[in-house]
């Protein structure tokens, strides 16, 4: 066991071409992070059925949701933490107690589902693993910060890729010899974590802090801090997967697989400009920290710029063979969804433009304004989307995308507001410092 650890630690710390390996290993954990719900769906709708294929997407959405509950939106202030104001202990012990709100929240949802909306035990069974999937993933996400802080996000990107191939090869595999949703999660939850664990423990050793101290007033601080954090990055997750909880009681299985092939080029679009921006998260809180504002506002531009190009010619490029290529490959009809994909595939750069504000804001340390556009947002989103599917005349699906990106417009621009005010205020207190 000890050689094996020592084999997987010499191979995951490679140092060489550190900057080439930072970006080859985090654009290929990006891929398959964005790309598993996509793949894995593709291979349940192939040799599976309807059911078993909503199951899935309804149990990644939720565990996804869920996720952001385990990660606390520690990752961005963490990353951030120039100074390193808390150690990684400190870091730790913040997790264990997001982590246990995850379990209790992931227990409350099950719990009334299954009490108020009849959830099947097979449904149950599928979302409670995927989530403990996610939980195992949330966990390792604080380690992956402390190597990021440290200047070593190819290690980090390293274990995540390696770990998330394994996972999709590993369910496509079981899932196609089986044909049982539930025996294939649970092999491969198992799997999940003897890798993490593997990975992780082989090469923590070099990012240790042991002559710091943790203390209760540190971890208090994280929580604290990060809370609005927390709760923006939840809300997101549930704006962004509002259609699909709209739609989980109200339309056939049918029906709900093919929203959510259409609905998949949104999380793929996002997930990967997420992952391809998060090597110059440290970048970011370097220049907030140096008092370079102008130089942090020229990169939120370039960004912004690059994120709309690049969700523009996706768009027109997915508006002409996005649907006859997502047909073919998942073998259902979805000709009658064209209007539906371009919607979303619009909405997915609007989700990815919030990704990046995110970080901004975070990393300006304004993320506890950010609570309340997104309780206004997500109150809009549940009381008035079930009103827009409910009694919306015409097509409703497409009804209910045109609010969907009309909802994300909003949250952008108040994203927008909040840095323009932080880097406004910052350039004014310069001023006086100057002046005075």
């Amino acid at each position: 066991m000890q050689k094996l650890k020592e084999t997987v630690s010499s191979l995951l710390l490679i140092d060489k071409n550190k900057k080439r390996a930072t970006f080859f290993w985090n654009a290929f954990g990006a891929v398959m992070n964005s790309f598993q719900t996509m793949l894995l769906l593709l291979i349940i709708t192939r040799f599976g059925n309807d059911t078993d294929s909503g199951i899935f997407v309804m149990a990644y959405a939720v565990g996804n949701l869920m996720l952001n509950i385990g990660k606390y939106g520690v990752r961005h202030y963490q990353v951030t933490d120039i100074s390193e104001k808390q150690g990684l202990k400190d870091y730790v012990k913040a997790r264990y107690a997001s982590m246990t709100f995850m379990m209790i929240a992931i227990g409350a949802y099950l719990l009334v589902k299954i009490f108020f909306y009849d959830y099947s035990v097979k449904k149950t069974v599928v979302i409670l693993m995927i989530c403990l999937v996610k939980a195992i993933e949330a966990f390792e996400d604080v380690f992956h910060g402390r190597m990021q802080q440290k200047g070593r996000l190819d290690v980090a990107g390293r274990i995540l890729g390696i770990r998330l191939m394994l996972f999709i090869v590993g369910y496509a595999a079981f899932y196609i010899v089986t044909g049982n949703l539930i025996l294939t999660t649970f092999i491969n939850l198992v799997l999940t974590l003897v890798i993490a664990i593997i990975m992780n423990g082989s090469v923590m050793h070099e990012f240790r802090d042991d002559n710091r101290e943790d203390t209760k007033e540190n971890v208090g601080r994280i929580l604290i801090e990060c809370l609005p954090l927390c709760a923006c990055m939840c809300l997101n997750m549930y704006i962004a997967n509002a259609p699909k909880y709209a739609i989980d009681t109200v339309v056939s299985d049918e029906v709900q697989t093919k929203f959510n092939i259409i609905f998949m080029p949104v999380f793929i679009i996002a997930l990967l400009t997420n992952f391809i921006f998060q090597p110059f998260l440290k970048g970011v809180g370097e220049m907030w920290a140096e008092e370079r504002v102008m130089d942090l506002a020229k990169s939120t531009v370039k960004f912004t710029v690059l994120i709309v190009i690049m969700d523009l010619i996706i768009t027109f490029v997915g508006s002409y063979i996005g649907n006859p290529v997502l047909g073919m490959v998942y073998g259902v009809d979805l000709s009658d969804y064209n209007k539906e994909l371009v919607i979303f595939m619009l909405a997915g750069g609007l989700i990815a433009l919030q990704n990046l504000f995110i970080m901004i804001i975070t990393a300006v340390r304004y993320q506890k304004f950010m609570i309340y556009g997104y309780i206004v947002i997500a109150g809009i989103m549940v009381y008035f989307g079930r009103i827009v599917l409910g009694n919306g005349s015409g097509n409703k699906l497409t009804n209910l995308c045109y609010f969907f990106l009309g909802v994300m417009s909003m949250l952008t621009m108040y994203c927008i507001a909040l840095i323009a005010i932080a880097i406004i205020k910052k350039k004014g207190e310069m001023n006086e410092v100057l002046q005075g």
